[in-house]
């Protein structure tokens, strides 16, 4: 009986075009567009040239220096602090007419780099800038130790070295495992969304679940069915998603496809992915349930739905700044935080056995715990049938 509840409700649902294009047709373009943009501008390696005005009275040297860097258009102009503030360059740069003169001299000639605070991009080249200049300091220092017969080791008796323990591209993989998760658990988190609200919430709104209660089919089997609907519509999201973002990662990028190497491990990060994936949906599911109980008819089922979907990204948020070496146990037994931790792991190549069960048995027991909050919800009429 459970069977013939779940069909006819995943027919009806399938039939509704809002429930295809969240579930189907959403992940698709979200994952295509989402992978073009980190392929083609956050992996971009041609370089964007910032407009950089400079005093035009500034010795010629200094500016040499600045014309130097491919990354710069430097302008030269009589007011450059004017200029940034019209908005036609993004960092003025005065240095003083005879700077090379007074370094000669042993005097101190000074330079200013100048630029709005709230500009990311100003602040970047102001960096650069900076980087360049102390470059050119540090050789006129040594210059100045060797004319002096001082060894350079005088001032500078270690070397401080900052690398990186991973191996490839870090940036691009770190780029990956942050889209990875957010595209991934949010095609699940919306692909039965609709269904949920509309099993529950709409057919109070429709006065349907009398009906539907007044045959002889157990309430057990008629929850059952609904909550299979919902969870297979969210896996079909979610897999969708998976699916189309492997499948776009190794046709359609070049740097993401060779950072994240799924050729090597192909069939245990999909089979890892769709495990966690359709445990996510079955505990995801149970919860839209409750929430759908909970109200009246659609709108009030929305609205709920909204800041319950804001604290799923919660763990999202948290993970960001963890590496993949400090996930341990506890990562993976906590919901909604263990799907973050697994996608993340995987992504890095880690395909740890353990973390997977973890995630599968932690999940089931929440399952556990929020399906028999709505099953028991269901067996009450004032949360079947809503006010009256």
């Amino acid at each position: 009986m459970t069977w013939q509840v779940f069909i006819k409700e995943l027919k009806d649902s399938v039939r509704d075009r809002k429930t295809i294009f969240l579930s189907v047709l959403l992940p698709i373009l979200f994952n295509v567009g989402l992978l073009f943009f980190l392929e083609n501008v956050m992996m971009n390696d041609q370089v964007e040239q910032v407009t950089v005005a400079v005093d035009s009275n500034s010795d010629p040297v200094v500016i040499s220096w600045l014309q130097e860097l491919k990354e710069l258009e430097v302008e030269l102009v009589e007011d450059p602090v004017k200029v940034v503030k019209d908005g036609e360059a993004l960092v003025a740069f005065i240095a003083d007419a005879d700077f090379i003169n007074k370094l000669e001299n042993n005097q101190m000639p000074s330079i200013r780099v100048l630029a709005d605070p709230t500009s990311t991009k100003g602040g970047t080249t102001q960096d650069l800038i900076s980087n360049v200049l102390t470059i050119k300091k540090q050789d006129y220092i040594a210059q100045r130790l060797a004319d002096n017969n001082i060894d350079p080791l005088t001032i500078e008796p270690f070397q401080i070295n900052i690398e990186s323990i991973s191996e490839g591209d870090d940036m691009s993989l770190y780029m990956i495992s942050i889209f990875a998760q957010l595209i991934i658990v949010l095609a699940v988190l919306m692909g039965g969304l609709p269904a949920a609200n509309d099993l529950f919430a709409g057919e109070k709104e429709r006065k349907t679940m009398e009906a539907l209660l007044m045959t002889p089919v157990n309430r057990f089997h008629i929850i059952v069915g609904k909550w299979m609907t919902i969870s297979t519509l969210s896996m079909i999201s979610g897999i969708f998603s998976c699916i189309t973002f492997i499948v776009g990662v190794n046709l359609f990028t070049e740097r993401l496809a060779d950072a994240l190497q799924l050729d090597k491990n192909i069939g245990f990060f999909t089979v890892s992915l769709l495990v966690g994936i359709i445990f996510f949906a079955l505990l995801i599911s149970s919860i839209q349930m409750i929430i759908s109980l909970l109200a009246n008819n659609l709108k009030e089922a929305q609205n709920y739905i909204s800041p319950i979907t804001t604290l799923a990204m919660v763990p999202y948020f948290v993970l960001i700044g963890v590496s993949v070496t400090e996930l341990n146990s506890t990562h993976f037994m906590i919901p909604f935080l263990n799907i973050y931790a697994l996608i993340k792991q995987l992504i890095y190549g880690i395909y740890d056995v353990t973390s997977i069960l973890l995630v599968v048995g932690s999940s089931i027991v929440f399952i556990i715990i929020t399906f028999v909050v709505a099953y028991a919800m269901f067996m009450k009429s004032k949360w079947v049938l809503g006010k009256s």
